[in-house]
Protein backbone atom coordinates (compact mmCIF):
# COMPACT_ATOMS: atom_id res chain seq x y z
CA UNK A 1 0.00 0.00 0.00
CA UNK A 2 1.41 3.30 -0.67
CA UNK A 3 2.02 6.49 1.79
CA UNK A 4 -1.25 8.25 0.02
CA UNK A 5 -3.70 5.89 0.70
CA UNK A 6 -2.00 4.86 4.54
CA UNK A 7 -2.74 8.78 5.31
CA UNK A 8 -5.78 8.50 3.81
CA UNK A 9 -7.05 5.19 5.71
CA UNK A 10 -5.13 6.21 9.22
CA UNK A 11 -5.47 9.38 11.13
CA UNK A 12 -2.30 11.84 11.36
CA UNK A 13 -3.31 13.71 14.27
CA UNK A 14 -4.25 12.63 17.98
CA UNK A 15 -2.15 9.45 16.52
CA UNK A 16 -2.29 8.21 20.51
CA UNK A 17 -5.67 8.85 21.24
CA UNK A 18 -6.28 6.33 18.15
CA UNK A 19 -4.21 3.85 19.28
CA UNK A 20 -5.40 3.70 22.63
CA UNK A 21 -9.31 3.11 21.73
CA UNK A 22 -8.66 0.78 18.62
CA UNK A 23 -5.21 -0.72 19.27
CA UNK A 24 -5.23 -0.49 23.29
CA UNK A 25 -2.75 0.76 26.21
CA UNK A 26 -0.46 -2.29 25.14
CA UNK A 27 0.25 -0.96 21.47
CA UNK A 28 0.22 2.91 22.71
CA UNK A 29 2.94 1.87 25.02
CA UNK A 30 5.47 0.09 22.61
CA UNK A 31 4.81 2.93 20.26
CA UNK A 32 5.29 5.69 22.48
CA UNK A 33 8.84 3.52 23.37
CA UNK A 34 9.94 3.14 19.86
CA UNK A 35 9.48 7.29 19.48
CA UNK A 36 11.33 7.93 22.75
CA UNK A 37 14.50 5.48 21.59
CA UNK A 38 14.51 6.91 18.03
CA UNK A 39 14.81 10.56 19.26
CA UNK A 40 17.30 9.48 21.69
CA UNK A 41 19.58 7.48 19.30
CA UNK A 42 19.97 10.49 17.16
CA UNK A 43 20.44 12.43 20.35
CA UNK A 44 22.89 10.63 21.68
CA UNK A 45 24.32 10.92 18.03
CA UNK A 46 24.49 14.46 17.64
CA UNK A 47 26.09 14.69 21.28
CA UNK A 48 29.27 12.69 20.06
CA UNK A 49 29.32 14.48 16.95
CA UNK A 50 29.64 17.51 19.03
CA UNK A 51 32.29 15.90 21.77
CA UNK A 52 34.10 14.69 18.84
CA UNK A 53 33.97 18.44 16.94
CA UNK A 54 35.16 19.75 20.99
CA UNK A 55 38.46 17.30 20.62
CA UNK A 56 39.20 18.12 17.56
CA UNK A 57 38.86 21.58 17.48
CA UNK A 58 40.49 21.69 21.05
CA UNK A 59 37.32 23.24 22.94
CA UNK A 60 36.75 22.12 25.86
CA UNK A 61 32.53 22.01 26.88
CA UNK A 62 31.41 23.58 29.58
CA UNK A 63 30.35 20.82 31.94
CA UNK A 64 34.22 19.86 32.14
CA UNK A 65 35.37 23.11 34.10
CA UNK A 66 35.39 22.13 37.58
CA UNK A 67 37.09 24.16 40.27
CA UNK A 68 40.35 23.77 42.07
CA UNK A 69 41.23 24.79 45.40
CA UNK A 70 44.04 26.69 44.10
CA UNK A 71 43.09 28.92 40.85
CA UNK A 72 45.98 28.99 39.24
CA UNK A 73 45.19 25.58 38.56
CA UNK A 74 42.91 26.34 35.74
CA UNK A 75 45.53 27.59 33.23
CA UNK A 76 47.84 24.65 33.69
CA UNK A 77 48.77 21.46 31.53
CA UNK A 78 48.03 19.58 34.14
CA UNK A 79 44.41 20.72 34.38
CA UNK A 80 44.06 21.08 30.23
CA UNK A 81 44.94 17.51 30.24
CA UNK A 82 42.77 16.01 32.84
CA UNK A 83 39.86 18.16 30.94
CA UNK A 84 40.87 16.48 27.90
CA UNK A 85 41.02 12.72 29.72
CA UNK A 86 37.52 13.22 30.87
CA UNK A 87 36.42 14.43 27.01
CA UNK A 88 37.53 11.35 25.72
CA UNK A 89 35.84 9.44 28.53
CA UNK A 90 32.57 11.21 27.71
CA UNK A 91 32.41 10.17 24.20
CA UNK A 92 33.52 6.29 25.49
CA UNK A 93 30.04 6.80 27.86
CA UNK A 94 27.95 7.98 25.00
CA UNK A 95 29.09 5.72 22.41
CA UNK A 96 28.05 2.62 25.05
CA UNK A 97 24.81 4.05 25.27
CA UNK A 98 24.10 4.28 22.11
CA UNK A 99 24.80 0.76 21.28
CA UNK A 100 22.47 0.13 24.43
CA UNK A 101 20.02 2.09 23.00
CA UNK A 102 20.80 0.43 19.81
CA UNK A 103 19.55 -2.69 21.05
CA UNK A 104 16.43 -1.12 22.72
CA UNK A 105 15.48 0.78 19.67
CA UNK A 106 15.60 -2.67 17.74
CA UNK A 107 13.88 -4.47 19.73
CA UNK A 108 10.59 -1.89 20.42
CA UNK A 109 10.35 -1.81 16.54
CA UNK A 110 10.75 -5.46 15.84
CA UNK A 111 7.49 -5.90 18.76
CA UNK A 112 5.60 -2.59 17.45
CA UNK A 113 5.49 -4.07 13.89
CA UNK A 114 4.41 -7.12 15.29
CA UNK A 115 1.79 -6.18 16.52
CA UNK A 116 0.29 -3.81 13.90
CA UNK A 117 0.08 -4.26 9.85
CA UNK A 118 2.20 -3.65 7.17
CA UNK A 119 0.69 -0.43 6.17
CA UNK A 120 -0.35 0.39 9.79
CA UNK A 121 3.44 -0.13 10.72
CA UNK A 122 4.72 1.99 8.02
CA UNK A 123 2.32 4.65 8.63
CA UNK A 124 3.32 4.94 12.19
CA UNK A 125 6.88 5.06 11.52
CA UNK A 126 6.41 7.85 9.48
CA UNK A 127 4.11 10.09 12.13
CA UNK A 128 7.30 9.22 14.33
CA UNK A 129 9.83 10.07 11.82
CA UNK A 130 8.11 13.39 11.34
CA UNK A 131 7.49 14.25 15.06
CA UNK A 132 11.15 13.35 15.89
CA UNK A 133 13.26 14.98 13.17
CA UNK A 134 11.67 19.00 14.46
CA UNK A 135 12.77 17.75 17.84
CA UNK A 136 16.75 16.70 16.52
CA UNK A 137 16.74 19.78 14.58
CA UNK A 138 15.90 22.09 17.49
CA UNK A 139 18.60 19.31 19.17
CA UNK A 140 20.65 20.37 16.43
CA UNK A 141 20.50 24.00 16.54
CA UNK A 142 21.17 24.19 20.35
CA UNK A 143 24.76 22.35 19.73
CA UNK A 144 25.30 24.74 17.06
CA UNK A 145 24.94 27.65 19.32
CA UNK A 146 26.99 25.96 21.69
CA UNK A 147 30.18 25.79 19.60
CA UNK A 148 29.25 29.39 18.70
CA UNK A 149 29.76 30.28 22.47
CA UNK A 150 32.56 27.94 23.18
CA UNK A 151 34.77 29.39 20.14
CA UNK A 152 33.64 32.64 18.50
CA UNK A 153 34.82 33.52 14.83
CA UNK A 154 35.68 37.32 15.00
CA UNK A 155 36.38 37.69 11.11
CA UNK A 156 37.98 41.27 12.59
CA UNK A 157 40.07 40.61 14.38
CA UNK A 158 41.16 37.06 12.64
CA UNK A 159 44.62 37.41 10.71
CA UNK A 160 45.70 36.85 7.21
CA UNK A 161 48.76 37.16 5.09
CA UNK A 162 48.24 40.45 3.10
CA UNK A 163 51.01 38.99 0.60
CA UNK A 164 48.95 36.56 -0.62
CA UNK A 165 46.55 38.58 -1.93
CA UNK A 166 47.05 40.98 -4.20
CA UNK A 167 43.47 42.91 -5.55
CA UNK A 168 44.26 45.08 -9.03
CA UNK A 169 40.24 44.90 -9.13
CA UNK A 170 37.58 47.66 -8.56
CA UNK A 171 35.55 45.49 -6.02
CA UNK A 172 36.37 45.79 -2.52
CA UNK A 173 36.88 42.86 -0.83
CA UNK A 174 35.79 42.33 2.91
CA UNK A 175 37.92 41.04 5.51
CA UNK A 176 36.18 37.50 5.35
CA UNK A 177 36.56 37.40 1.99
CA UNK A 178 40.21 38.37 2.18
CA UNK A 179 40.62 35.64 4.98
CA UNK A 180 39.28 32.91 2.71
CA UNK A 181 41.42 34.07 -0.67
CA UNK A 182 44.78 34.07 1.86
CA UNK A 183 44.57 29.67 2.05
CA UNK A 184 45.69 30.11 -1.85
CA UNK A 185 44.36 28.80 -4.87
CA UNK A 186 45.30 25.60 -4.35
CA UNK A 187 43.01 25.65 -0.80
CA UNK A 188 40.18 23.19 -1.77
CA UNK A 189 37.18 22.45 0.58
CA UNK A 190 36.53 18.79 1.22
CA UNK A 191 33.30 17.95 -0.70
CA UNK A 192 29.67 17.87 0.77
CA UNK A 193 29.65 14.04 -0.20
CA UNK A 194 31.66 11.30 -1.67
CA UNK A 195 32.12 10.96 -5.08
CA UNK A 196 31.04 7.10 -5.91
CA UNK A 197 32.23 7.36 -9.29
CA UNK A 198 35.38 8.26 -8.42
CA UNK A 199 36.12 5.86 -6.00
CA UNK A 200 34.38 2.99 -8.17
CA UNK A 201 37.00 4.28 -11.10
CA UNK A 202 40.01 3.99 -8.70
CA UNK A 203 38.71 0.17 -7.21
CA UNK A 204 38.59 -0.78 -10.93
CA UNK A 205 41.83 0.71 -11.66
CA UNK A 206 43.45 -0.85 -8.92
CA UNK A 207 42.00 -4.50 -10.03
CA UNK A 208 43.09 -4.22 -13.60
CA UNK A 209 46.70 -3.28 -11.64
CA UNK A 210 46.56 -6.23 -10.07
CA UNK A 211 45.61 -8.86 -12.21
CA UNK A 212 46.27 -9.88 -15.64
CA UNK A 213 43.54 -8.12 -17.37
CA UNK A 214 45.38 -4.10 -17.70
CA UNK A 215 47.80 -5.76 -19.71
CA UNK A 216 45.33 -7.49 -21.45
CA UNK A 217 43.25 -3.69 -21.92
CA UNK A 218 46.64 -2.08 -23.04
CA UNK A 219 47.11 -4.23 -25.75
CA UNK A 220 43.74 -3.66 -26.98
CA UNK A 221 43.53 -0.43 -26.78
CA UNK A 222 46.66 0.22 -29.02
CA UNK A 223 45.12 -2.37 -31.40
CA UNK A 224 42.03 -0.56 -31.00
CA UNK A 225 43.84 2.83 -31.92
CA UNK A 226 45.58 1.32 -35.12
CA UNK A 227 43.06 -0.55 -36.68
CA UNK A 228 39.54 1.25 -34.90
CA UNK A 229 37.85 -2.07 -35.42
CA UNK A 230 36.70 -4.65 -32.03
CA UNK A 231 37.05 -7.88 -33.10
CA UNK A 232 35.35 -10.91 -31.04
CA UNK A 233 38.65 -12.07 -29.68
CA UNK A 234 39.10 -8.97 -27.99
CA UNK A 235 36.14 -9.58 -25.28
CA UNK A 236 38.04 -10.65 -21.65
CA UNK A 237 36.49 -13.73 -19.64
CA UNK A 238 37.30 -13.18 -16.27
CA UNK A 239 38.62 -16.21 -14.39
CA UNK A 240 37.06 -18.17 -11.08
CA UNK A 241 40.11 -16.15 -9.10
CA UNK A 242 39.53 -12.30 -10.99
CA UNK A 243 35.75 -13.06 -10.59
CA UNK A 244 35.94 -13.76 -6.83
CA UNK A 245 38.06 -10.54 -6.18
CA UNK A 246 35.63 -8.30 -8.32
CA UNK A 247 32.99 -9.29 -5.85
CA UNK A 248 34.94 -9.05 -2.95
CA UNK A 249 36.14 -5.31 -4.15
CA UNK A 250 32.37 -4.58 -5.15
CA UNK A 251 31.34 -5.32 -1.55
CA UNK A 252 33.71 -3.74 -0.05
CA UNK A 253 33.25 -0.35 -2.21
CA UNK A 254 29.80 -0.20 -1.28
CA UNK A 255 30.57 -0.37 2.54
CA UNK A 256 32.75 2.04 2.46
CA UNK A 257 31.00 4.20 0.39
CA UNK A 258 27.82 4.03 3.13
CA UNK A 259 30.16 4.81 5.83
CA UNK A 260 32.13 7.96 4.09
CA UNK A 261 28.38 9.31 3.13
CA UNK A 262 27.33 8.86 6.39
CA UNK A 263 30.62 10.05 8.10
CA UNK A 264 30.23 13.09 5.56
CA UNK A 265 26.85 14.31 6.13
CA UNK A 266 27.40 14.29 10.03
CA UNK A 267 31.15 15.98 9.44
CA UNK A 268 29.01 18.84 7.37
CA UNK A 269 26.63 19.56 9.96
CA UNK A 270 28.79 21.35 12.52
CA UNK A 271 31.16 22.50 10.02
CA UNK A 272 30.69 26.46 10.30
CA UNK A 273 34.14 27.84 8.90
CA UNK A 274 33.73 25.64 5.46
CA UNK A 275 30.67 26.22 4.94
CA UNK A 276 30.92 30.06 5.10
CA UNK A 277 33.58 29.77 3.22
CA UNK A 278 31.53 27.71 0.47
CA UNK A 279 29.25 30.33 0.17
CA UNK A 280 32.05 33.33 0.22
CA UNK A 281 33.75 31.58 -3.12
CA UNK A 282 30.25 31.13 -4.51
CA UNK A 283 29.66 34.53 -4.24
CA UNK A 284 33.01 35.64 -5.63
CA UNK A 285 32.45 33.17 -8.73
CA UNK A 286 29.43 34.75 -9.10
CA UNK A 287 31.08 37.91 -9.92
CA UNK A 288 31.45 37.90 -13.46
CA UNK A 289 32.97 41.61 -13.61
CA UNK A 290 36.44 40.10 -11.96
CA UNK A 291 39.10 37.06 -12.99
CA UNK A 292 40.96 35.53 -9.67
CA UNK A 293 44.42 33.98 -11.07
CA UNK A 294 47.58 33.26 -9.82
CA UNK A 295 50.65 35.66 -10.19
CA UNK A 296 53.02 35.19 -12.74
CA UNK A 297 56.12 34.04 -10.46
CA UNK A 298 55.45 32.92 -7.00
CA UNK A 299 52.09 31.64 -4.95
CA UNK A 300 49.11 33.85 -4.09
CA UNK A 301 46.06 35.50 -5.14
CA UNK A 302 45.77 37.81 -7.74
CA UNK A 303 42.08 39.74 -8.37
CA UNK A 304 41.83 41.71 -11.90
CA UNK A 305 38.85 43.82 -13.60
CA UNK A 306 37.80 41.36 -16.56
CA UNK A 307 37.52 44.24 -18.85
CA UNK A 308 41.20 45.40 -17.67
CA UNK A 309 42.57 41.72 -18.14
CA UNK A 310 40.82 41.14 -21.50
CA UNK A 311 42.34 44.68 -22.66
CA UNK A 312 45.31 43.60 -21.55
CA UNK A 313 45.72 40.23 -23.32
CA UNK A 314 43.84 41.61 -26.29
CA UNK A 315 46.84 43.96 -27.31
CA UNK A 316 48.96 41.25 -26.64
CA UNK A 317 47.35 38.92 -29.64
CA UNK A 318 47.21 42.07 -31.88
CA UNK A 319 50.67 41.85 -32.35
CA UNK A 320 49.94 40.69 -35.96
CA UNK A 321 53.59 39.33 -36.33
CA UNK A 322 52.77 36.84 -33.74
CA UNK A 323 49.19 36.04 -33.99
CA UNK A 324 46.37 36.16 -36.10
CA UNK A 325 42.70 35.78 -35.60
CA UNK A 326 40.88 32.51 -37.73
CA UNK A 327 37.48 32.34 -39.14
CA UNK A 328 37.21 28.25 -38.16
CA UNK A 329 38.11 25.82 -35.85
CA UNK A 330 41.07 24.24 -37.41
CA UNK A 331 41.47 21.30 -35.46
CA UNK A 332 40.08 18.37 -37.03
CA UNK A 333 42.03 19.13 -40.03
CA UNK A 334 45.31 19.59 -38.26
CA UNK A 335 44.87 16.88 -36.44
CA UNK A 336 44.01 14.39 -39.45
CA UNK A 337 47.11 15.66 -41.09
CA UNK A 338 49.16 15.22 -37.99
CA UNK A 339 48.12 11.50 -37.54
CA UNK A 340 48.91 10.95 -41.56
CA UNK A 341 52.22 11.99 -40.77
CA UNK A 342 52.51 9.84 -37.93
CA UNK A 343 51.15 6.95 -39.72
CA UNK A 344 53.70 7.20 -42.49
CA UNK A 345 56.47 7.44 -40.04
CA UNK A 346 55.49 4.60 -38.30
CA UNK A 347 54.89 1.88 -40.88
CA UNK A 348 58.74 3.05 -42.25
CA UNK A 349 59.91 2.47 -38.89
CA UNK A 350 61.04 6.16 -38.51
CA UNK A 351 59.57 6.78 -35.27
CA UNK A 352 59.41 3.75 -32.74
CA UNK A 353 56.19 2.30 -31.00
CA UNK A 354 56.52 4.64 -28.41
CA UNK A 355 56.87 7.87 -29.61
CA UNK A 356 54.11 6.93 -32.34
CA UNK A 357 51.56 6.13 -29.49
CA UNK A 358 52.41 9.04 -27.28
CA UNK A 359 52.04 11.71 -30.21
CA UNK A 360 49.11 10.57 -31.91
CA UNK A 361 46.50 12.33 -31.32
CA UNK A 362 42.72 11.63 -30.76
CA UNK A 363 39.57 13.44 -29.82
CA UNK A 364 41.53 16.71 -29.68
CA UNK A 365 40.12 20.53 -28.44
CA UNK A 366 41.98 23.79 -28.89
CA UNK A 367 44.23 25.69 -26.54
CA UNK A 368 42.86 27.68 -24.07
CA UNK A 369 44.95 31.37 -23.23
CA UNK A 370 44.99 33.10 -20.23
CA UNK A 371 47.55 35.65 -18.70
CA UNK A 372 49.52 35.70 -15.35
CA UNK A 373 49.67 39.14 -13.96
CA UNK A 374 53.66 40.17 -13.50
CA UNK A 375 52.39 41.89 -10.12
CA UNK A 376 56.84 42.27 -9.22
CA UNK A 377 56.17 44.81 -12.45
CA UNK A 378 54.51 48.25 -12.47
CA UNK A 379 52.77 49.08 -14.82
CA UNK A 380 50.51 45.68 -14.63
CA UNK A 381 51.53 43.20 -17.69
CA UNK A 382 50.46 39.22 -18.22
CA UNK A 383 52.42 36.97 -19.08
CA UNK A 384 50.20 34.81 -21.99
CA UNK A 385 50.31 31.07 -20.73
CA UNK A 386 48.56 28.97 -23.11
CA UNK A 387 46.87 25.69 -21.70
CA UNK A 388 47.48 22.99 -24.51
CA UNK A 389 46.48 19.72 -22.83
CA UNK A 390 43.93 18.21 -24.93
CA UNK A 391 45.40 19.98 -28.03
CA UNK A 392 46.04 18.15 -31.32
CA UNK A 393 50.05 18.65 -30.83
CA UNK A 394 50.69 18.65 -27.18
CA UNK A 395 51.44 14.65 -27.40
CA UNK A 396 53.63 15.86 -30.00
CA UNK A 397 55.39 18.05 -28.08
CA UNK A 398 55.98 15.68 -25.33
CA UNK A 399 57.47 13.15 -27.18
CA UNK A 400 59.96 15.25 -28.86
CA UNK A 401 60.90 16.77 -25.86
CA UNK A 402 62.04 13.32 -25.24
CA UNK A 403 64.07 13.21 -28.14
CA UNK A 404 65.36 16.34 -28.16
CA UNK A 405 66.70 16.79 -24.30
CA UNK A 406 70.15 15.53 -25.07
CA UNK A 407 70.76 18.64 -26.77
CA UNK A 408 70.52 20.81 -23.50
CA UNK A 409 74.12 21.55 -22.07
CA UNK A 410 73.81 22.74 -18.36
CA UNK A 411 77.06 24.38 -18.42
CA UNK A 412 75.35 27.59 -17.47
CA UNK A 413 71.95 26.30 -16.59
CA UNK A 414 70.52 26.96 -13.00
CA UNK A 415 68.62 24.24 -11.84
CA UNK A 416 66.84 25.26 -8.98
CA UNK A 417 67.05 28.17 -6.00
CA UNK A 418 69.30 25.14 -4.15
CA UNK A 419 71.85 24.66 -6.42
CA UNK A 420 71.59 28.19 -7.12
CA UNK A 421 73.19 29.19 -4.23
CA UNK A 422 74.90 26.46 -3.13
CA UNK A 423 77.07 27.16 -6.68
CA UNK A 424 77.24 31.08 -5.01
CA UNK A 425 78.79 30.14 -1.51
CA UNK A 426 81.27 28.34 -3.52
CA UNK A 427 82.34 31.29 -5.49
CA UNK A 428 85.61 33.03 -4.93
CA UNK A 429 86.10 35.47 -1.91
CA UNK A 430 87.46 38.20 -5.02
CA UNK A 431 84.21 37.83 -7.28
CA UNK A 432 82.40 39.43 -4.43
CA UNK A 433 83.75 42.48 -4.94
CA UNK A 434 82.00 42.66 -8.62
CA UNK A 435 78.16 43.86 -8.80
CA UNK A 436 75.71 42.10 -8.65
CA UNK A 437 73.01 42.11 -11.47
CA UNK A 438 70.29 40.31 -12.89
CA UNK A 439 69.17 40.29 -16.20
CA UNK A 440 65.49 39.57 -17.47
CA UNK A 441 64.19 38.29 -21.32
CA UNK A 442 61.62 40.26 -22.06
CA UNK A 443 58.43 38.24 -23.35
CA UNK A 444 60.78 35.30 -24.19
CA UNK A 445 58.35 32.36 -25.76
CA UNK A 446 56.54 34.37 -27.93
CA UNK A 447 59.93 36.16 -29.13
CA UNK A 448 62.06 32.84 -29.96
CA UNK A 449 62.14 33.01 -33.66
CA UNK A 450 60.44 29.55 -34.59
CA UNK A 451 62.53 29.11 -37.83
CA UNK A 452 65.55 29.91 -36.66
CA UNK A 453 65.27 27.60 -33.94
CA UNK A 454 64.19 24.71 -35.94
CA UNK A 455 67.13 25.01 -38.03
CA UNK A 456 69.68 25.37 -35.28
CA UNK A 457 68.03 21.80 -33.81
CA UNK A 458 68.55 20.76 -37.52
CA UNK A 459 71.86 21.39 -37.26
CA UNK A 460 72.52 20.40 -34.32
CA UNK A 461 71.62 16.28 -34.91
CA UNK A 462 72.28 16.28 -38.67
CA UNK A 463 75.07 18.53 -39.47
CA UNK A 464 77.53 18.15 -35.83
CA UNK A 465 76.84 14.85 -34.88
CA UNK A 466 78.42 11.72 -36.43
CA UNK A 467 75.44 9.71 -36.41
CA UNK A 468 71.69 11.37 -37.21
CA UNK A 469 69.30 10.27 -36.31
CA UNK A 470 66.66 7.62 -38.14
CA UNK A 471 63.91 9.96 -38.81
CA UNK A 472 65.09 12.07 -42.39
CA UNK A 473 65.64 15.31 -41.69
CA UNK A 474 62.71 16.97 -43.68
CA UNK A 475 60.23 14.61 -41.62
CA UNK A 476 61.54 15.87 -38.60
CA UNK A 477 61.17 19.31 -39.39
CA UNK A 478 57.79 18.69 -40.49
CA UNK A 479 57.04 17.37 -36.71
CA UNK A 480 58.41 20.65 -35.57
CA UNK A 481 56.38 22.68 -37.36
CA UNK A 482 53.27 20.91 -36.06
CA UNK A 483 54.52 21.41 -32.49
CA UNK A 484 55.54 25.29 -33.35
CA UNK A 485 53.44 27.60 -35.21
CA UNK A 486 50.42 25.41 -35.98
CA UNK A 487 49.25 26.44 -32.52
CA UNK A 488 45.67 27.60 -32.35
CA UNK A 489 43.90 28.40 -29.25
CA UNK A 490 40.98 29.78 -27.79
CA UNK A 491 40.49 33.22 -26.17
CA UNK A 492 37.27 35.28 -25.42
CA UNK A 493 35.61 33.04 -27.67
CA UNK A 494 37.55 33.82 -30.52
CA UNK A 495 39.96 31.71 -32.01
CA UNK A 496 43.26 32.70 -32.71
CA UNK A 497 46.85 30.92 -34.74
CA UNK A 498 50.55 31.79 -33.18
CA UNK A 499 52.47 31.91 -36.21
CA UNK A 500 55.68 32.70 -34.62
CA UNK A 501 57.45 32.23 -31.68
CA UNK A 502 55.95 29.51 -28.67
CA UNK A 503 53.81 29.58 -26.20
CA UNK A 504 54.19 29.29 -22.44
CA UNK A 505 52.48 25.85 -21.56
CA UNK A 506 53.54 23.78 -24.97
CA UNK A 507 55.36 20.68 -23.16
CA UNK A 508 58.05 21.67 -25.96
CA UNK A 509 58.56 25.42 -25.16
CA UNK A 510 60.95 25.28 -22.31
CA UNK A 511 63.54 23.01 -24.07
CA UNK A 512 63.47 25.12 -27.70
CA UNK A 513 63.50 28.28 -25.13
CA UNK A 514 66.71 26.72 -23.28
CA UNK A 515 68.46 25.60 -26.90
CA UNK A 516 67.44 28.96 -28.41
CA UNK A 517 69.29 30.91 -25.64
CA UNK A 518 71.86 28.26 -24.95
CA UNK A 519 72.75 29.00 -29.07
CA UNK A 520 72.63 32.79 -27.86
CA UNK A 521 74.93 32.65 -25.62
CA UNK A 522 78.03 30.64 -27.14
CA UNK A 523 77.96 33.20 -30.16
CA UNK A 524 78.27 35.79 -27.67
CA UNK A 525 80.32 34.32 -24.89
CA UNK A 526 83.48 36.24 -26.03
CA UNK A 527 81.43 39.92 -26.25
CA UNK A 528 80.20 38.87 -22.45
CA UNK A 529 84.27 39.50 -21.10
CA UNK A 530 84.80 42.59 -23.29
CA UNK A 531 80.99 44.10 -21.61
CA UNK A 532 83.06 43.00 -18.10
CA UNK A 533 80.63 40.04 -17.23
CA UNK A 534 82.83 37.78 -15.35
CA UNK A 535 79.97 35.52 -13.93
CA UNK A 536 76.50 34.16 -15.90
CA UNK A 537 74.28 31.56 -14.74
CA UNK A 538 70.32 31.59 -15.96
CA UNK A 539 67.12 30.55 -14.91
CA UNK A 540 65.07 29.91 -17.83
CA UNK A 541 64.75 33.87 -18.92
CA UNK A 542 66.20 35.36 -15.98
CA UNK A 543 69.94 35.40 -15.17
CA UNK A 544 72.53 36.25 -12.11
CA UNK A 545 75.66 38.63 -13.16
CA UNK A 546 78.71 39.65 -11.81
CA UNK A 547 79.04 42.76 -13.47
CA UNK A 548 82.75 44.59 -13.07
CA UNK A 549 81.60 47.99 -11.19
CA UNK A 550 83.64 49.76 -14.23
CA UNK A 551 80.90 49.17 -16.36
CA UNK A 552 77.63 50.82 -16.58
CA UNK A 553 74.72 48.40 -15.91
CA UNK A 554 72.56 50.61 -18.52
CA UNK A 555 74.86 50.20 -20.97
CA UNK A 556 75.20 46.62 -20.84
CA UNK A 557 71.89 45.71 -21.07
CA UNK A 558 71.47 48.17 -23.71
CA UNK A 559 74.13 46.26 -25.44
CA UNK A 560 72.84 42.90 -25.20
CA UNK A 561 69.88 43.93 -26.47
CA UNK A 562 71.25 44.47 -29.63
CA UNK A 563 72.78 41.38 -30.10
CA UNK A 564 69.47 39.48 -31.27
CA UNK A 565 66.40 40.90 -32.75
CA UNK A 566 64.32 38.63 -31.01
CA UNK A 567 66.07 38.96 -27.75
CA UNK A 568 65.67 42.19 -25.55
CA UNK A 569 66.86 42.61 -21.90
CA UNK A 570 65.75 44.33 -18.38
CA UNK A 571 68.15 44.32 -15.65
CA UNK A 572 68.14 44.82 -11.92
CA UNK A 573 71.34 46.11 -10.07
CA UNK A 574 72.39 45.44 -6.66
CA UNK A 575 70.73 47.63 -3.92
CA UNK A 576 73.61 50.71 -3.72
CA UNK A 577 73.65 50.82 0.14
CA UNK A 578 72.66 47.20 1.32
CA UNK A 579 74.08 45.22 -1.40
CA UNK A 580 71.69 42.63 -1.63
CA UNK A 581 69.77 41.58 -4.56
CA UNK A 582 66.70 39.46 -4.85
CA UNK A 583 67.17 36.49 -7.57
CA UNK A 584 64.67 33.12 -7.34
CA UNK A 585 63.19 34.45 -4.55
CA UNK A 586 66.72 34.46 -2.71
CA UNK A 587 67.98 37.63 -1.31
CA UNK A 588 71.27 37.38 -1.97
CA UNK A 589 74.04 40.02 0.22
CA UNK A 590 77.33 40.72 -1.31
CA UNK A 591 80.10 41.24 1.40
CA UNK A 592 83.28 42.17 0.48
CA UNK A 593 86.34 39.88 2.00
CA UNK A 594 83.76 37.05 3.47
CA UNK A 595 81.44 36.43 -0.11
CA UNK A 596 77.60 35.92 -0.69
CA UNK A 597 75.18 35.64 1.64
CA UNK A 598 71.60 34.31 1.70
Amino acid sequence: MNSSNTRNRYPTVDIEQYIRQHLGSHVLYTYRNVKKYYYRLDAVQLDIEFLKICRGKDIIPSFLWFKTANNDLSSSPVYKACQLKLLNVEIDAKRKKLNELKIIYVSSLDHLRELSSADLFEHFFEIIISECSQLIDEKRRTLNKKLLSLCPVNNSTRYYNAKVVTNLSSRVLSNEELICLSNGLDYSLPPKSINSMNVASNVETFFHRITDVYQHQKKFMNEHKEYEAISESDVRVLNTKELSLANDLSSLTKSFLQRANRGQIQKNKFDFDQENYRKLLQKLKEDTSIIITRPDKGRGVVLMDKHNYVNKIQSILNDSSKFSSLSEDPTLARENNLKSLLRKLHDQRQITDQFYYLARPTGSNPGRLYGLPKVHKQPVSLRPVLSSIGTFNYGLGKALTHMLSDLIDNKNMIKDSSSFVKDLHALDDPLSTFKMVSFDVVNLYTNIPVDEIINIILKKLYEDRPVPPIIERNDLKALLTFATPKSHFLFDGKIYDQIDGVSMGSPLAPLLAEIFLQEFEKKNLSLFENLGILYWKRYVDDTFVLLNPKFSTEKVCAELSKLHPSVKFTSQEEDAVTHKLPFLNVLIQQQEGIGFQT
